[in-house]
This record gives structure tokens, sequence and C-alpha cells, in this order.
């Protein structure tokens, strides 16, 4: 499905990150991930040794213009080409806005906000000499739909800056072939939320959702790959809502 295709992956070592490039691998692609540890993304080449001739790590903080533009030199001095760039990197900690600090703030626009924006600059110009090319940010459910019992202003300061980039890179490089889109998750069931709550406080949110689950990181992944692959190609500027019905209207708990 995506032989021959180089795909960038940021955020890569864990979580929906790390499912997304797996399954770009099973499909026959050149990833190249990034992380800001070293160890977990060689843990990666090691957990799919069969794999490590299409893997290539960057370690790094992907906030710095200076690990972006290294991912996309790997990329095409490795493989040739960028077809796809997916946006991961990120974090999300509910906490009431009257607590969150400058420190956080600056957490979640430097990770996810100027992550996206750098990496996106990086890749483009590669994209727009082969007049191809696709971009998948991880963006939040809770930008367009806030809930109070999860108060998360500060990260989603960040992911609604994602949202609107989305936008704009869409329709400048519309003429370039190139498609920009969003996926926007509710609560999905990674080890994000391991360290941040009890595992039966988790599963009590499957209640937000109307079709009453927990979003499974499969739920995620698929749609990226179809995005990136022929199902995308006539879609471009669009934030797909992956959240079990949330945004679509109330319910009844």
């Amino acid at each position: 499905m995506f032989t021959n295709k180089t795909v960038i992956i940021t955020g890569a070592t864990s979580g929906i990150g790390k499912n997304i490039a797996e399954s770009f691998l099973a499909h026959g692609a050149n990833i190249i991930i990034n992380a800001r540890n070293e160890q977990r993304l060689n843990d990666f080449i090691q957990a799919n040794s069969e794999h490590k001739s299409r893997i290539r790590i960057v370690a790094g903080d992907i906030s710095q213009k200076t690990t972006c533009i290294k991912l996309s030199q790997i990329a095409i001095e490795q493989f040739g080409s960028i077809d796809i760039l997916i946006n991961n990197a990120g974090v999300f900690i509910p906490k009431p806005f009257l607590e969150a600090s400058e420190e956080e703030l600056d957490m979640y626009l430097d990770t996810a906000l100027k992550g996206a924006f750098f990496s996106s600059q990086a890749v483009i110009p590669n994209m727009i000499e082969r007049n191809d090319g696709s971009i998948i940010n991880i963006g939040s459910m809770w930008v367009e739909h806030p809930i109070e019992v999860t108060p998360c202003s500060a990260s989603q300061v960040a992911k609604g800056g994602v949202h609107t980039l989305t936008r704009h890179l869409a329709i400048e490089f519309a003429k370039n072939n190139i498609r920009v889109n969003t996926i926007a998750p509710a609560v999905i069931d990674t080890p994000l939320y391991d360290d941040l709550m009890p595992r039966d406080n988790l599963e009590q949110l499957s209640n937000l959702h109307p079709l009453r689950r927990l979003g499974n990181m499969t739920d995620i992944t698929s749609w990226v790959l179809h995005l990136a692959g022929k199902g995308g190609r006539f879609v471009t500027g669009q934030t797909l809502m992956v959240d079990g019905g949330i945004t679509a209207g109330n319910h009844s708990s």
C-alpha cells in the first residue's frame, strides 16, 4: 500500500505515534521517526528489527527548527523523497485554567504548534518539487468541544493553532497537490493516561462518548492510513473528528 513511500512521524515512540509508525512499516513504507529520547527510538528499531533497513531515527526537540530540518534531510538523503508527514508529537494533561503554569503553556505551544509548524516548513519544499504530498496533523476534539469535567485550555490553545495551520497550509499549497488535514481524537486508550489516572477513572470517561467506549489507537491509525493513501487524494483542509460522537451533540450519561 505504501511501498517506496517515505513517511516522517513525530512523537513516534509511544501511543498513537508508535502505532502509526508500525502500521506504515507493515504497509511497506520507509519511515523516519522522531522523539526526544534516543534510547526509546533505538528500542523501536530493536522491536521492529525485521524492518530496520526502512527505519531511520532523529532524536531531538521537535520545537527546534534544526531538528525538523534534520528530519527532512535524512529522509531525502536516505530514501530520496518525503511523501507523508505525520505531526503527532503532543501532550494532553487535563488541568483547570487557573492552575495552568507558564511553563506548561510553553510546553504545549512548543511541542504541538511549533513542532507542526517547523516540521511542515521543512518538508513542503520537497513536496513542491514533486508536486505531491500529504501532511496529517493529530489535533484534538476539545478544540471545538470543551467539556467541563476535562478542563484543558492550555493544551487546546496549542492544538487550536494546529487546526488553524491545517486550513492555511491546505489552501496555500493546494496548487502544489499537497493535502493537509487534521485528525481530532477524543479519549483514546493509550499509555499516555497510565500516569494520569487509575484505569477505573479512565474507563469512566467512556461515558463522555455517545458510542459508550474509549477510542483505541487503531481508530486513529486507520484514518491516518486512509488520508495518506488513495482515499485522501481529494481531501484537504479538513478536520476529521474521530470522537465517538461527542461533537455530534449532547447525550444522556
